[in-house]
């Protein structure tokens, strides 16, 4: 738990009111600072920082070709079709100002719903396929902020994941890959050996999740090379530490090939991938001869140990002096 200094606690408020303020003064007035000026809620700007959360992962992750799981949730998007005008003379309903205002509340900076279709539009298209979106549809128009009497009926409303999405969480979000040693060349081709490891530590669970909902899945290479089931005993049932040891050839060192967690009707790469197995062998800092840039230990091939191998202390048995041999403190 982190201790907030005083003036940490000071500008808690004052960073709070100027995040929420709306720009209309509806629910919260904006918040003047002295030498930024008026401010307020940053939705108003980009309600849906889908493009925002791609620039900044890029920065994050530079190496990375691709996310393994991008997921946007909304608050709720409306049903109501387009906005229809019964006497299109009336400049209430169809003057300029009400159609700025209309165009304004259903622009991409105002509309999350818009946003996120706006954003995927500068997308590759190779991208959009680990892109989800999750928002709660509701019937006529969305309730507004202070409409408490809308609770009761929203808590009636049914939300559901999609399947797809739970399977993808679990394929791209928990597994990765790393390399036990360097590729060996053959006669034609590379043959890589490495090992599919689990993120966390509660492995069981993972894998009970993933035999409800992927019957008899494998781990399989992109062209379709079987690398073996998924079963509970390839770890330590005790720390639940997971490790399967796995091998696939490639035609060269350079070649992008993906992992797959896959059965009959659902397949999807694991965390990192497309890579190809020298990007692997970067990543992993094998040629880091004399230390590592993360300071951690220089050891290649790396050792695949279990948390309770880990937690385990060297015994040191001591010899006791006799007690005729022990002087005592006067």
């Amino acid at each position: 738990m982190k201790i907030c200094t005083q003036n940490e606690l000071t500008y808690t408020p004052t960073s709070a009111e100027c995040s929420v303020a709306a720009p209309f003064n509806s629910f919260f007035r904006t918040k003047f600072l002295p030498g930024f000026g008026l401010l307020q809620d940053g939705g108003v700007r980009a309600n849906n920082p889908l493009a925002i959360a791609l620039k900044e992962s890029n920065k994050i992750w530079p190496s990375a070709k691709k996310n393994d799981l991008l997921l946007s949730i909304g608050t709720g998007v409306s049903t109501s079709g387009c906005y229809s005008v019964p006497d299109a003379s009336n400049v209430f309903c169809d003057g300029s100002i009400p159609r700025l205002i209309r165009a304004t509340l259903s622009s991409p900076c105002m509309d999350g719903e818009q946003g996120f279709v706006e954003a995927l539009n500068y997308l590759p298209s190779d991208t959009k396929s680990d892109i989800f979106r999750l928002n709660q549809v509701i019937d006529g128009p969305l309730p507004r902020l202070d409409d408490v009497e809308k609770i009761s009926s929203m808590l009636d409303l049914s939300y559901s994941v999609p399947d797809h999405l739970i399977r993808t969480i679990l394929a791209s979000a928990f597994f990765f890959f790393e390399l036990d040693d360097e590729p060996v060349k053959r006669h034609d081709d590379f043959l890589c050996q490495g090992s599919i490891l689990c993120s966390r530590g509660d492995t069981n669970i993972i894998l009970k999740q993933i035999f409800l909902e992927m019957p008899n899945a494998h781990f399989q290479t992109a062209r379709g090379q079987n690398l073996g089931g998924i079963h509970g005993n390839d770890g330590c049932s005790l720390c639940g530490y997971y490790r399967k040891t796995v091998r696939f050839s490639v035609t060269n060192v350079d070649e992008m090939t993906s992992i797959e967690i896959a059965n009959t009707r659902f397949s999807h790469k694991i965390g990192g991938f497309p890579k190809s197995a020298q990007e692997l062998l970067t990543e992993q800092q094998s040629y880091a001869h004399f230390g590592r840039a993360d300071h951690k230990v220089a050891q290649w091939p790396p050792s695949r140990v279990c948390y309770c191998s880990r937690a385990t202390k060297r015994r040191i048995q001591f010899l006791e002096p006799s007690l005729d041999q022990k002087r005592r403190k006067v």
